[in-house]
């Protein structure tokens, strides 16, 4: 996150547990976080409940952005196109729901970063020039 100049204020381990993630996840957003990110429970165990709980309380999901990493993934191992990372909008906050192997949440950064900063520029109303 320091390479694309993302200061990361909070830095928070919790469980596998739907209604943590989501209580997290919007008292981050309430808190006017502008980037909340997850790592882990985006695969197919019976534990991994994180797409569940994100996509329950986004306003707005951002396939592009999903498509992207499970796109940019899939060039690096066949198994990319298992994960179900998701992202979207909770008000102004952007949250990224991403695999939570060393590997998998590196790639899915270097899939998206620092082009997904260009959101919040958007979202005050800038063009896409």
């Amino acid at each position: 996150m320091e390479k694309v100049g993302v200061l990361v204020p909070v830095y928070q381990i919790i469980p596998d547990e739907k209604d943590q993630i989501q209580q997290v996840c919007l008292k981050q957003a309430k808190d006017k976080m502008n980037l909340v990110i997850f790592t882990g429970g985006t695969g197919l165990s019976p534990r991994d409940v994180t797409p569940e709980a994100l996509e329950e309380i986004l306003d707005r999901r951002i396939p592009g952005i999903e498509e992207a990493i499970r796109n940019y993934g899939q060039q690096r191992t066949p198994y990319a196109m298992l994960s179900r990372s998701v992202a979207g909008l909770i008000g102004d906050s952007l949250v990224l729901g991403l695999p939570g192997s060393t590997n998998g949440a590196s790639e899915s950064m270097d899939a998206v970063f620092p082009a997904i900063l260009h959101i919040f520029k958007v979202m005050e109303g800038a063009r896409h020039d």
